[in-house]
């Protein structure tokens, strides 16, 4: 009969560390965009790249989003869910820099 194989602790520690590491390198970046553009059905609407900044300051969280969109701009859309419903002065244009 032989006996369970046990390893010191800081080895199992150490290994498991390891095992998180390579887990960790071998994951493939995000790649999610908050929100959807609408068009017309014969729209051709294109975004190679969407660049998304999110900050929380107490209950205050606020969005900043810079799209490459190509495309016709009459009839177009770009939603975003959001909790709320919005008030005109609360959407801004930024410094496109910042991003």
């Amino acid at each position: 009969m032989s006996l369970p194989l046990r390893f010191p602790r800081p080895t199992r520690v150490a290994a498991s560390l390891a095992l998180i590491a390579s887990l960790a390198a071998a994951t493939p970046p995000a790649s999610a965009f908050c929100g959807f553009y609408v068009g017309k059905a014969d729209a051709k609407l294109f975004n190679e790249a969407s660049q998304v900044i999110l900050v929380r300051d107490g209950n205050r969280t606020v969005i900043g989003m810079r799209n490459d969109f190509q495309g016709e701009l009459m009839d177009f859309a770009l939603v975003v869910p959001v909790p709320v419903v919005l008030q005109k002065d609360q959407n801004h244009v930024g410094d496109p820099k910042i991003v």
